[in-house]
């Protein structure tokens, strides 16, 4: 038997101002659109926006819905999106937060956005960075969504 380990690798600023302009607008933008989710069943908004590598900004925000697997999260609803209109460009960044959260953490995605995420980073070829937002509290930036998921579920396995 051999002991490994996979270590997790990120920043933590303690205000925005230590962020560099433009992600501190892109966790602006990210707050103002969770602000208008649906969600009334979990009573906790959540927030995307995504940088792409021509300037242009998109955000999306959860949609619930009485029958809970029909909802999207606010991750997966803007990066949808983005990859169906604009296929050939690269995502540079995503920035997500969440409203009404309780945590002393940023909110972080969940297991199937985590996947998205990583699927999509994996497609263009170029890391995204993934900056998780606590309002009035830290901010986490990671290189790559591949720190989130290091063990991610990849084509590799379906090429054997």
């Amino acid at each position: 038997m051999k002991s490994r380990s996979i270590n997790l690798e990120y920043y933590e600023f303690e205000s925005l101002d230590g962020l560099p302009e433009k992600e501190q607008v892109l966790i602006q933008r990210a707050i103002e659109i969770a602000q208008k989710a649906y969600a009334p069943y979990s009573n906790f908004p959540v927030g995307a926006a995504v940088l792409l590598d021509n300037g242009a900004m998109f955000a999306g925000n959860n949609q619930e819905n009485i029958a809970y697997p029909s909802g999207t999260c606010a991750e997966r609803t803007v990066l949808n999106y983005v990859h169906g209109n604009y296929p050939e460009s690269r995502i540079d960044m995503i920035a997500i937060t969440a409203v009404n959260s309780k945590s002393l953490i940023p909110a972080t995605p969940c297991g199937f956005c985590r996947q998205v995420i990583v699927e999509m980073e994996q497609n263009q070829g170029a890391p995204i960075r993934v900056i998780l937002h606590k309002i009035n509290g830290s901010t986490f930036v990671f290189d790559s969504a591949h720190s989130l998921l290091p063990l991610a579920f990849d084509d590799d396995v379906l090429k054997r």
